[in-house]
């Protein structure tokens, strides 16, 4: 071999090792740019997930609420009732009368219907006590449909007390979600007949 045949063959194999050199380092790059752009998918997924998790525990906090029931506010004998809100813009500790006049205000469970609105579907119950006797008892059901968010309400209910002798009775109330069954604890106030 001369010396113009050891270069060429020289060069030919430097140029063969360069381009696989150079071959390799393009798959190479290729590979992390693959990698690159997976990674940016799943991190595009796991926020998209992490977004969807906290809608869902939005969403359970709100049906917690619905299914923890019913609960009475404050329930008070009062003068007259003829709106929401009476039950403290017109209460009273003393009735002297044969009609006692009782106002429950109460939060109660919407179940969810169609268009944004809930339908609720409750009994308001109240009770005259007297020793821990009831002596009188009433009771009426809440049928409407309104906005899933509105779930404040306020009922009155009357007891006949013409004949109950003057003294010191415990007005009790509670309120039954009559599509779950749950009840709410039992709200007392102190009222005066006489």
């Amino acid at each position: 071999m001369d010396r113009r045949e050891l270069l060429a063959f020289a060069g030919l194999c430097g140029l063969g090792a360069t381009s696989g050199c150079l071959g390799y380092t393009v798959v190479e790059s290729d590979a992390v740019t693959d990698r690159r752009v997976r990674i940016a998918e799943l991190e595009a997924k796991l926020r998209a997930r992490d977004e969807e998790i906290a809608s869902l525990n939005a969403e359970l906090d709100a049906l917690r609420d619905r299914v923890a029931g019913p609960e009475v506010n404050l329930v008070r004998a009062v003068e007259s009732w003829s709106r929401a809100g009476d039950v403290v813009t017109e209460q009273t500790d003393r009735v002297a009368g044969g009609t006692l006049i009782a106002a429950v205000s109460y939060d109660y469970p919407v179940h969810p219907a169609g268009g944004g609105t809930g339908r609720a579907d409750a009994t308001v119950r109240v009770e005259l006590r007297r020793g821990g006797d009831a002596v009188r008892e009433a009771e009426t059901r809440v049928r409407i449909t309104l906005d899933r968010d509105q779930t404040l309400a306020e009922s009155p209910l009357e007891l006949d007390v013409s004949d109950l002798d003057a003294g010191a009775y415990a007005l009790a109330a509670r309120v039954v979600d009559n599509v779950t069954g749950l009840s709410s604890p039992t709200a007392e106030t102190t009222v005066e007949l006489g």
